[in-house]
C-alpha cells in the first residue's frame, strides 16, 4: 500500500465525527454525535444536515434499497433505524429478549442482507457488558457474543466467510467464522492493536487488507489477511474514528477525526473492497 497524495480537508468546524458511507451517486455521508446530526457531503463539497435522530447517531451503512441504517448510542434510541430517501426514519430494533440494548456503534451488511453490529454503549475494561448481534432479512435478532470491552468497528472479509470485530478497550481484533446463517463460530485473536488504545471503526481493501482507526494513536493502522500489522497512516488529530473507501474507483480512503472535527481523505494505490450496498460499483 502507498499513499499518492496528500491529506486532504474536506470538511471541518465539527465535535464529533464518525460513521463515513457513501451512497450510490458518491455523496458521502457522515455523524456528528454531539449535534444528534447525519450530515450530507456532496460531490461539489457542500455538506448540509440529512437528518437530526435526537440521539446519538454513531455508524452508517446504505441498504441496496437506498435506505439509510443507523447504529444509534441514545438514550430513547439504542439500537438500529432506518431513513428511507426521502427522510422517513422507523426504529428496527431497540432490545434483546425484552431488555433494551446498551447502544449500537457501528454495523455492515452481508450479501443476503443480514446485519451485524456492535453494542458498547457504557461498557468499558471494567464493566465488559457489550454485545455483538447480527439482524437477519426475516428479522430476527440473535445474539453472537457479549462480555465484551466495547465492541465497535465491524467489517466482513471479501469471501464473507468472516466477520471481524475491534474491542477497543482491550487492544485487539476478533474474529468470527461465518457457517450458516444460524451458526457463528467462536470468538477468536485476530489481531492485537497497540497502545494506547484499541480500533475503532475499519474497511477492507480489495487486496485482503484491513484498514482500522486507531483511536487515540492517530493514525489508520493497516492489518493484513493474517491479522498483521503492515502499515499505518498519519491523521491529524488524536482521535480517529472511522474511515471508508469511496471516489473514482473507490481508491479514496476518508477518514472521521474528533479532535480536530474534521473529515480528511487521501488517495491510495488500492482500492476499497466492494460493500453490499447494491451499488458499490459506483466510480464517482
Amino acid at each position: 500500500m502507498a499513499t499518492v497524495s496528500e491529506m486532504t480537508v474536506l470538511a471541518s468546524g465539527f465535535d464529533t465525527l464518525e460513521g463515513p458511507a457513501f451512497d450510490r451517486h458518491g455523496n458521502l455521508f457522515f455523524v456528528d454525535w454531539e449535534q444528534h446530526s447525519i450530515l450530507r457531503r456532496s460531490l461539489e463539497g457542500e455538506v448540509r444536515e440529512f437528518y437530526n435522530t435526537g440521539g446519538v447517531p454513531a455508524g452508517l451503512a446504505f441498504h441496496p434499497d437506498g435506505s439509510l441504517w443507523v447504529a444509534e448510542e441514545g438514550d430513547d434510541i439504542h439500537g438500529l433505524m432506518r431513513i428511507t430517501p426521502d427522510g422517513e426514519a422507523a426504529i428496527i430494533v431497540n432490545e434483546f429478549q425484552g431488555k433494551p440494548l446498551n447502544g449500537a456503534n457501528d454495523l455492515v451488511f452481508d450479501k443476503d442482507g443480514n446485519i451485524y453490529f456492535s453494542d458498547p454503549w457504557r461498557s468499558n475494561a471494567e464493566n465488559p457488558v457489550g454485545g455483538f448481534y447480527r439482524y437477519t432479512v426475516e428479522g430476527e435478532l440473535q445474539q453472537i457474543d457479549t462480555g465484551l470491552a466495547f465492541p465497535n468497528g465491524v467489517a466482513l472479509t471479501h469471501d464473507s466467510q468472516y466477520v471481524v470485530l475491534a474491542e477497543t478497550y482491550r487492544n485487539r481484533l476478533l474474529r468470527y467464522r461465518i457457517d450458516t446463517v444460524r451458526a457463528i463460530g467462536p470468538r477468536e485473536i485476530w489481531a492485537d492493536t497497540t497502545l494506547p488504545s484499541g480500533g475503532d471503526g475499519m474497511a477492507f481493501a480489495d487486496d485482503g487488507n484491513l484498514y482500522v482507526a486507531h483511536h487515540g494513536a492517530s493514525s489508520v493502522d493497516i492489518f493484513d489477511p493474517h491479522g498483521k500489522q503492515v502499515g499505518s497512516i498519519a491523521v491529524p488529530g488524536e482521535r480517529v474514528t472511522n474511515c471508508a473507501f469511496g471516489g473514482p474507483h473507490r481508491k479514496t480512503l476518508v477518514i472521521t477525526e474528533c479532535a480536530t472535527g474534521s473529515l480528511y481523505s487521501v488517495e491510495l494505490d488500492v482500492a476499497g473492497q466492494p460493500l453490499y450496498d447494491g451499488f458499490s460499483d459506483r466510480t464517482s
